[in-house]
């Protein structure tokens, strides 16, 4: 996970909790006083900014651990190159799957780390896909990536989306 994402993750995860700070201190204050309520709003700013850099912070360490690049490791045919991996998170069913995401020469392959309830690999060929496209992830983030293949629909959600969408494309002549 680049510094970007992480960053993004944590001002969204810093601001969530600071709107549930503010919303949980109006709702348990007896007095509602210009002092009180400016009291609430420092701390709920110094609690979402704490809390969002905490959270990015961890949310790095963990993606970019040991253990995920162990368990998100990939077998290959001796004739075939990777040629693009990210950190992704594969849909399936109300689970967001979280793993990698690989383009070699010949397919396209997830593979999921332990951490998940799903835990898989999936590999596709890539003459097998037919469409590649977005979609917009919880209704409104703009980094799903939809793949149409012979067999049915896979959704991923992915760092660098552009990049994901040019190079199947590029590869499959889509």
């Amino acid at each position: 996970m680049n510094k970007k994402n992480r960053f993004r993750a944590g001002l969204i995860f810093g601001i969530v909790m600071t709107v549930f700070y503010l919303v949980e201190s109006f709702f348990t204050s007896d007095n509602l006083s210009t002092n009180q309520i400016l009291k609430s709003l420092a701390g709920g700013l110094l609690a979402g900014v704490i809390s969002g850099f905490l959270f990015g912070w961890l949310i790095g360490l963990f993606a970019n651990s040991k253990f995920i690049t162990r368990t998100t490791k990939i077998e290959t045919e001796s004739d075939e190159n990777v040629l693009f991996e990210a950190p992704a998170n594969h849909i399936k069913g109300i689970e967001g799957v979280g793993g990698k995401l690989y383009l070699t020469n010949k397919r396209l392959i997830f593979k999921s780390h332990k951490f998940n309830i799903q835990n898989h690999q999936l590999s596709l060929k890539l003459t097998d896909i037919k469409n590649v496209d977005r979609f917009k992830n919880a209704g409104f983030l703009n980094n799903g990536l939809s793949i149409t293949t012979i067999m049915g629909k896979e959704k991923f959600v992915v760092e660098q989306i552009d990049d994901w969408i040019k190079f199947l494309n590029d590869k499959n002549g889509l």
